[in-house]
């Protein structure tokens, strides 16, 4: 897979996510069985702005061939994946989440590989 490909799926899926959670907070907190709270329903929003951050960034970055530059974005994303992948098992498996943890788990894992991938096998694509 390309690194034009891989980030323009990020950046895709951020903004899908952001855009879900910062128009219909309910309907997202309701795919993780998550109380819909108002407190839930603004952090939901905040977390909707740091996802537009990173999609925006990788929507912006989708072209660049600077080899410091890709190899942090590649570490990011992996050290992101990782740690979404930890916290969707852990929020699942104690039930904090409903079935929609383990489509996170899989989201998170896919990109964590995707950009390992990148990193250690796709050189000079």
């Amino acid at each position: 897979m390309k690194q034009r490909t891989v980030y323009l799926i990020t950046a895709g899926l951020s903004l899908l996510f952001a855009l879900g959670l910062l128009l219909m907070p309910s309907v997202m907190l309701g795919l993780f069985d998550m109380n819909d709270t108002e407190q839930a329903a603004v952090l939901g929003q905040l977390i909707s702005v740091e996802l537009v951050v990173g999609g925006a960034i990788m929507f912006l970055l989708r072209d660049t061939t600077d080899p410091k530059a890709r190899n942090a974005i590649h570490f990011a994303n992996i050290a992101a994946g990782a740690l979404g992948v930890i916290v969707s098992v852990n929020g699942t498996l104690t039930g904090a989440f409903g079935w929609f943890g383990w489509v996170m788990v899989v989201v998170y894992l896919l990109l964590a590989a995707a950009f390992a991938y990148l990193q250690f096998f796709a050189w000079g694509e």
